[in-house]
């Protein structure tokens, strides 16, 4: 369901992904409060938005992208579904702009120097430092920085990294409960071989990767800076393994193709991959950040394995054919960005049981208190409990 959203550079109809709450829109004050900023710099003169360079950093839904499509413009993210809501968006509204802008991974490198950045500010700090990391280099002396945030979810911290990476950091008063975060650029002046003035910022690393090992395997596991629990094994997932689905080990070859949706950082493919020798092993997530772990993770460990992994960056399981799995293995998230519902876990579900062959079997983990059996019961006619503790609760339900 689009919803009408009023900025200074005009009136467009935007959707939510996913759109199964009307009370959520696709934008918020902080979105809003950017926009009006950059109209106020651009009527001043201060900013030539047509003959600029425009980086777009974590925009949620693609407010921003859309608003700046009529311009040149990046758009970073490690959300595939904010990108794809952004070209969703932008082809309902502006399709005639879609060349203008270019959509990079947070798994990638920054390669152009930008004239306007424009951020929203992600709930993860190591998400947030790795993204200042990596644009530290694609900034000039004079480049406006500006990001917008809503007033109750601004950390002292938020304002200390970002200073002590790119500049000086400001925020603005509050406006309908956002603020807006000005920064400045420090950027130490060289002069390449030519003797001509190069604007760098040294000892910058973007990008970095964390490990820590299992306890009992003592395998190595990979993460990004935006994938959950990076540092350690998260209970829920410890929780997992240790009931891990082993009905059909007497058969080799009863789960062929098995899918470990919101794979994060692999672990539950791994486990997959070790109990089932025989399975094409299918990793998902939304997160390009998890992808690239889980491909790390799974590589590390299973050297001498010649099976085919395949990794996906999607929106859940909307683009996999209908009955074509076996098992699938899944710890859904309960929150989108800052936002705590269950729309991305209905859609897991739903999608599971599409995604299913007729007697397949999808097994989750989640927080007991939120009431997955009843969402499973729904989709599925069925569920089993398989374990329980006084914090998770693990369930399967068939595809009858």
């Amino acid at each position: 369901m689009s919803q009408q959203c009023d900025t200074p550079f005009g009136l467009f109809q935007l959707k939510r992904i996913p759109d199964n709450d009307k009370n959520l829109q696709a934008w918020n004050s902080a979105d809003l409060y950017i926009l009006n900023q950059v109209n106020e710099w651009f009527q001043e003169g201060r900013i030539d938005l047509k003959n600029s360079r425009i980086l777009i950093l974590n925009d949620a839904f693609g407010t921003l992208s859309v608003a700046m499509s009529q311009f040149q413009c990046d758009s970073l993210s490690d959300s595939f579904i904010s990108h794809d809501s952004a070209k969703i968006n932008i082809n309902n509204n502006c399709p005639d702009n879609s060349a203008n802008v270019t959509f990079i991974k947070s798994t990638d490198a920054l390669t152009e120097k930008y004239d306007l950045v424009l951020f929203k500010e992600f709930k993860s700090q190591s998400f947030l430092k790795d993204q200042m990391q990596k644009l530290a280099p694609a900034l000039n002396t004079d480049t406006l920085i500006l990001g917008g945030i809503m007033a109750k979810n601004l950390q002292k911290n938020t304002i200390e990294l970002i200073s002590k990476i790119i500049g000086p950091t400001k925020a603005s008063l509050t406006w309908k409960k956002a603020r807006l975060l000005f920064v400045s650029t420090e950027i130490e002046t060289l002069k390449n071989a030519d003797g001509i003035p190069e604007k760098t910022i040294a000892n910058i690393v973007s990008n970095t990767v964390s490990t820590y090992q299992l306890d009992e395997s003592q395998e190595l596991i990979y993460n990004f800076a935006n994938v959950f629990s990076k540092n350690k094994l998260d209970i829920g997932t410890r929780f997992f393994l240790q009931h891990f689905p082993t009905e059909n080990l007497i058969s080799d070859y009863q789960h062929q193709n098995i899918i470990d949706l919101g794979c994060g950082n692999g672990i539950l493919a791994l486990r997959a991959a070790h109990k089932y020798p025989y399975a094409t092993i299918t990793c998902v997530d939304e997160s390009y950040m998890a992808i690239a772990s889980a491909k790390m993770t799974l590589e590390a460990n299973l050297k001498l394995d010649k099976r085919k992994i395949l990794y996906q960056a999607a929106n859940a399981l909307i683009n996999h054919e209908a009955q074509s799995a076996d098992l699938i293995l899944c710890n859904p998230p309960f929150h989108q960005q800052y936002v705590i519902g269950d729309a991305i876990a209905w859609q897991m579900f739903k999608d599971s049981k599409r995604v299913l062959k007729k007697g397949g079997v999808l097994w989750i983990v989640g927080n007991r208190h939120l009431g997955y059996h009843l969402k499973l019961k729904k989709i599925f006619g069925n569920h089993k409990v398989i374990a329980t503790n006084n914090k998770f609760v693990i369930i399967k339900a068939v595809k009858t």
